[in-house]
């Protein structure tokens, strides 16, 4: 039976792990009212719980993608869903990436805040108070959103595909 453990109180909410059998089965992120995150990743080094996810619980499609997510966008940047398609194997993709990260189990462990759409938009986000959540890790993380949820294109992620592309990424 999954046993659920406090990670995080915040004034208004609360952050949960929910492990089954030694597995990390699920984040819960409760939390009421648009401005109310804070806290939500203060104390609490989230990337530690990665080596406890149980993937069964996913598809390999779904793997591929929160993997590819954890492989190549660290804290402060973002990427876009089409470009995490490519990156996960899958160009063209993006319907499909976006619909993995919506039922993500693990938000905050698996950052799924940090894919957005190409639009500049930083779009929809299914854990917490939405895109208001999404809009306060992004901002935590030290990127600048702005009120109508758009973000600044220079802090995309954009993934090498050939050994020439890595080259011209790493010089700049």
């Amino acid at each position: 039976m999954p046993v659920e453990t406090l990670v995080a109180e915040m004034a208004h909410g609360r952050v949960s792990k929910i492990v089954d059998g030694g597995k990390l089965i699920g984040i819960s992120i409760d939390e009421g009212g648009v401005n109310h995150a804070e806290g939500l990743e203060s104390g609490f080094d989230w990337p530690d719980l990665v080596e406890d996810i149980d993937w069964s619980m996913v598809t390999p499609f779904r793997r591929l993608v929160f993997e590819a997510l954890l492989d190549n966008v660290p804290r402060g940047s973002l990427i876009t869903y089409g470009e995490l398609a490519s990156a996960a194997g899958s160009p063209g993709s993006a319907r499909a990436v976006g619909s993995a990260l919506s039922s993500n189990p693990w938000p905050l462990v698996v950052p799924c805040h940090r894919v957005v759409r190409s639009n500049g938009h930083i779009g929809p986000y299914s854990a917490g108070s939405g895109i208001f959540t999404k809009r306060w890790l992004l901002v935590s993380e030290g990127l600048e959103i702005d009120a109508e949820f758009r973000f600044d294109q220079k802090n995309l992620t954009k993934i090498a595909r050939e050994a020439r592309d890595a080259t011209i990424q790493t010089k700049m």
